[in-house]
């Protein structure tokens, strides 16, 4: 019987812990005849019923990521009779000599460290990243766009690399427990966190532009103390637009299914993604007015199916914002969820890990 360890540990965030969750649940079924060892929380591993089965057992490995401590305690807890290590994210065991199969969302650390913190930080990720470009015996990346990026910066063979899109759950399109609105008001939406370079001081900036000349409230899904924290200006521009800028604090899924469904427009303004996947989410739940910000994997991912702005223009912002809740023809179809689906991505999932094996 084959062996495959993975790296669990994310199994519970958003963006990472998305693709583990949708993966492992498709993926383990598939392969009665492999058994998977999961390094994680074995309690946070319990609470997922596709978690519970025969070939699954549960490695206790509690490390923080990007720390010493998980470069340690990973070498240590993989089982030595693994047949091949699947890890989510590029914070690699360096020191593990197996096969392995890294999985890369994004390169945002090397190709933006004008937002990252400090430089061992940055020295971090770039040592990380050339080594997982180095021991991996095959990458995974969420777009071409990342898969460039990360040619581009360590070197790696593109032939060393595949692309696997991500895909939207099937959880955003199912119908409304609640089917009242939760934010009473007409609303833009913005869901994302507060780091720099998911452009939310743009978006605030041109919200309060033209917000005399809308009846709109800007609901920002998310906690007011940590997007202050994270960027004061933004918490100031807040406290002055008073209340036509909500921020909802933590929502759950089906909450946040709500403000979706319920959004008259959904502003996705990142400066740069690995993929970007909420505005695939807003989609299945019924919001068909999205504007993104004009970035190359934005292109990508979405194409025609959402409007655009210059990422870094205010003005350019501001203008779209009152054209696309004001122009009712700007209305879209959600033809672009189609494209991108979970069983497809485990699908080439199988392909490579069996390969691999």
């Amino acid at each position: 019987m084959k062996k495959i360890t993975v790296d669990a540990r994310m199994l519970e965030s958003s963006g990472i812990g998305t693709v583990l969750r949708n993966i492992l649940k498709r993926v383990i079924p598939s392969m009665p005849d492999t058994t998977f060892y999961l390094l994680g929380h074995p309690e946070m591993m319990r609470k997922y019923p596709w978690l519970i089965a025969e070939n699954v057992q549960y490695v206790s490995c509690k490390s923080a990521i990007y720390t010493i401590r998980e470069q340690l305690e990973l070498v240590q807890k993989i089982p030595r009779e693994t047949d091949l290590l699947w890890v989510p994210h590029y914070n690699i065991p360096v020191f593990y000599r197996g096969r392995m199969l890294v999985t890369v969302h994004d390169v945002f650390h090397l190709a933006m460290p004008q937002f990252v913190d400090g430089a061992l930080k940055k020295f971090y990720a770039k040592i990380m990243f050339q080594a997982a470009a180095a021991k991996a015996s095959h990458i995974i990346c969420v777009s071409h766009f990342t898969k460039a990026e990360l040619c581009r910066f360590t070197g790696v063979s593109s032939n060393k690399v595949s692309v696997i899109y991500n895909g939207v759950d099937e959880f955003w399109s199912t119908p409304l427990q609640q089917k009242q609105r939760i934010f009473a008001k007409p609303y833009i939406l913005y869901v994302g966190n507060v780091k720099p370079h998911k452009n939310l001081r743009t978006l605030v900036r041109s919200f309060q532009n033209v917000m005399d000349r809308i009846p709109h409230s800007l609901v920002i899904v998310g906690k007011k103390e940590g997007f202050i924290t994270g960027d004061e200006e933004v918490g100031r521009l807040a406290e002055q637009a008073g209340n036509r800028i909500s921020f909802t604090g933590f929502v759950s899924d089906e909450e946040l299914k709500n403000y979706y469904h319920y959004a008259d427009l959904l502003v996705f303004p990142s400066l740069y993604e690995g993929f970007g996947l909420p505005p695939l989410e807003a989609m299945a739940a019924g919001c068909h007015n999205i504007l993104c910000s004009d970035i190359p994997v934005l292109r990508e991912i979405y194409g025609d199916c959402v409007k655009y702005f210059k990422a870094t223009d205010e003005q350019d912002l501001a203008s779209n914002l009152i054209f696309n809740i004001t122009e009712k023809s700007n209305v879209l179809d959600k033809k672009c969820c189609n494209s991108y689906d979970w069983n497809t991505a485990s699908d080439k999932y199988l392909v490579i890990l069996k390969r691999l094996l």
